[in-house]
């Protein structure tokens, strides 16, 4: 069964901002316990709730936008996180490749380039 979030303005979300936008109540006193220093648990359990009284609408609605910007951040961080692994996977199939190939590489480069440039591992500017 699904619990329904609890989300809105509240005290000390974080140790560093007195009020922000809290998209899931309950996911993070979860975190709280099971991530945070034990010496602070206690503390930030009893510090964490709901603002009560009226802030300013544009406070609210800016904290509303930094969270679901941050989800889309934390989206985009999956994302990229997928792509470097399939990168560096095939990087490593490639340096393989031209570990393996080198010589004859270098012997169709040197047939075909002859450049004075290339000393065997890089290219050496004047």
């Amino acid at each position: 069964m699904k619990t329904k979030k609890i989300l809105g303005m509240f005290w000390h979300c974080h140790h560093d901002n007195l009020a922000e936008w809290c998209y899931d109540y309950q996911e993070r006193v979860d975190y709280i316990k099971k991530a945070k220093p034990k010496n602070e648990i206690e503390t930030r359990l009893k510090l964490f709730k709901p603002v009560k009284g009226k802030l300013p609408k544009e406070f609210v609605e800016a904290g509303k936008k930094c969270d679901e910007a941050g989800k889309k951040y934390d989206e985009a961080g999956k994302k990229y996180d997928k792509a470097w692994k399939k990168y560096d996977e095939a990087w490593k199939k490639y340096f393989e490749a031209w570990r393996k190939f080198k010589p004859e590489i270098k012997r169709l480069h040197s047939k075909e380039c002859g450049c004075k440039e290339w000393n065997g591992e890089k290219l050496v500017f004047k």
